[in-house]
C-alpha cells in the first residue's frame, strides 16, 4: 500500500514545484493579453502617462528652442556693438578720418563701422518764431555707417545715405518722442535748429542699438560738425560705433584702438559687451530648471493617475484573481503579472507621449517662426520614466491583490 502511494506523492509534489515555477516570458504573455484584451480599461489606466510624458518632451523640447531664439537675439542685437571713445574729448580729429576707419572696417568681424558726434541738447522750434518757445532735444550726427549700426525702426519716412553726408544736406530724424513732442506726424516739413531749417526726412520708433538715441534727433555727421564748428562751445563728444559679428565683440574691443590710432591706441578707450555666454548660461540654466520642475509635476501626475486607475482595475478583477489562485497561482505570480502590466501600460503612454510632445513642440515653433530643437534623448528618458513610474505605481495595489484569500476573492 505504502509503495503504491509514493508515485501519486511524487505526482503531487511535482505538480507542486510546477505550480511554484512561472517562467518570465509566461509572466510577460499574461500581462499583454491582459493589456489587449481590455483596450478601455488600458486607454483609462494610461492616459495619465501619455499626458505626463507628452508634457515632459513638449516643456524640454520648448525650453531649449526659447534658449536658442533668446541666445542668438541676445547676440544679433546686443553683444555686437563695439563704442570706441577718446580719453581726452579734446584729442585732435585725425583718428575720426578716413584711413582710420578703412583700416578699422577691415578687422575680421566687423560688419560696419561709423563715426558719430553728440551735441547735447539743442534748441528746437516748429516755426521761425523767436517768441516760440523751442524745445531742447539731443542731437546725435551720425554718417551712414553708424546709422546702419544703430538701425532705427522706422515708423514713416526713411533714412539718410551717402549723398546727404557728402553735400552736408540739412535733414534729420525724429524718435517718436520727439515728434510728439513737436507736434510733427509726417515727413517733408521743416523744423528748426539753432534757427536754421532742417526738412524732417523720417521718424523711428525704436532702434537696435544705442538706445540713448530714442530721446534724440539725428542728423548727418558732416552737418552736425559743422553746427559744432559754428557753435564755439564746449567741445562735442565723438566716438566710433561698431556693429560686429556675434562672438567677436570682445576681440574688436581690444583691437579697435590700435587699428583707429595705431601711434597712441592707448588714447582711445573701447566699450565693448561683457561675454553673451554667461549671460546665456544663466537664461538657459533658469529655463531648464522651470521646465524639469513643469516636466517633473507632468510626470508625478502621470504617476498618481496610473496608480489611482491600476487600484480601480485591479478592483474590477477580484474574482479573475481568486480564480487564478484557485487553480494554482501564487501570490508572487499574482504580484509579478499585475506590476508588469502596469509597466507596460506606464512604457506605452510613456512612448505616445513623447510623440505627442515631439509634435507639439514643432508645431508650436513653425507657427512662431522658430527652429524647433528636438532631443530624442528626452523621447527615450520619457519613455524609461513612464516605464519605472508605471512600475512602481503597481506596486501597492498588486500587493494588496495578492494577499486576498482564493475563497474571498471567488465570493465577490
Amino acid at each position: 500500500m505504502k509503495a503504491s502511494l509514493r508515485p501519486v506523492r511524487q505526482d503531487i509534489a511535482q505538480l507542486g514545484i510546477q505550480r511554484s515555477r512561472m517562467p518570465v516570458r509566461d509572466l510577460l504573455w499574461e500581462a499583454a493579453l491582459s493589456v489587449l484584451s481590455h483596450p478601455g480599461r488600458s486607454l483609462v489606466t494610461v492616459i495619465g502617462t501619455i499626458l505626463g510624458a507628452a508634457a515632459f518632451v513638449a516643456s524640454l523640447g520648448l525650453g531649449s528652442t526659447l534658449n536658442q531664439q533668446v541666445s542668438a537675439a541676445f547676440d544679433a542685437r546686443r553683444a555686437t556693438e563695439v563704442l570706441v571713445q577718446p580719453e581726452d574729448p579734446e584729442l585732435t580729429k585725425t583718428w575720426l578720418g578716413d584711413a582710420a576707419l578703412d583700416r578699422l572696417t577691415r578687422l575680421n568681424g566687423v560688419v560696419a563701422a561709423g563715426r558719430r558726434v553728440s551735441l547735447g541738447e539743442q534748441p528746437m522750434r516748429r516755426t521761425i518764431d523767436s517768441l516760440a518757445a523751442p524745445t531742447g532735444v539731443p542731437l546725435i550726427g551720425a554718417d551712414p555707417a553708424a546709422l546702419r549700426v544703430m538701425a532705427p525702426q522706422l515708423t514713416v519716412g526713411r533714412s539718410f545715405g551717402d549723398f546727404h553726408e557728402r553735400d552736408a544736406t540739412q535733414v534729420i530724424m525724429l524718435s517718436d518722442a520727439v515728434a510728439r513732442q513737436l507736434g510733427i506726424h509726417r515727413t517733408g516739413v521743416a523744423i528748426f535748429v539753432a534757427d536754421k531749417p532742417y526738412t524732417v526726412i523720417g521718424i523711428f520708433h525704436d532702434v537696435i542699438r544705442r538706445p540713448e538715441a530714442m530721446a534724440a534727433a539725428i542728423v548727418p555727421f558732416s552737418v552736425a560738425s559743422r553746427l559744432d564748428e559754428a557753435a564755439g562751445g564746449q567741445p562735442a563728444t565723438r566716438d566710433v560705433l561698431v556693429e560686429t559679428a556675434p562672438g567677436a565683440a570682445q576681440l574688436i574691443g581690444r583691437q579697435a584702438p590700435l587699428a583707429l590710432r595705431p601711434e597712441a591706441p592707448a588714447e582711445l578707450r573701447a566699450v565693448a559687451p561683457p561675454d553673451p555666454r554667461t549671460l546665456r548660461r544663466e537664461i538657459e540654466d533658469s529655463t531648464t530648471r522651470s521646465t524639469l520642475l513643469i516636466s517633473g509635476v507632468a510626470l508625478l501626475m502621470g504617476t498618481v493617475s496610473i496608480g489611482n486607475a491600476a487600484t480601480a482595475g485591479i478592483a474590477a478583477r477580484t474574482g479573475e484573481i481568486g480564480l487564478r489562485r484557485a487553480v494554482g497561482a501564487r501570490r508572487r505570480h499574482i504580484f509579478g503579472q499585475l506590476v508588469l502590466e502596469t509597466a507596460v501600460l506606464g512604457g506605452l503612454g510613456g512612448a505616445i507621449g513623447a510623440l505627442l510632445g515631439v509634435l507639439a513642440t514643432s508645431v508650436v515653433s513653425i507657427v512662431n517662426g522658430w527652429a524647433p530643437v528636438i532631443e530624442i534623448r528626452s523621447a527615450l528618458v520619457a519613455c524609461a520614466i513612464s516605464t519605472v513610474a508605471g512600475l512602481l505605481a503597481g506596486l501597492v495595489p498588486a500587493a494588496r491583490a495578492a494577499r486576498v484569500p482564493p475563497v474571498q476573492a471567488l465570493q465577490r
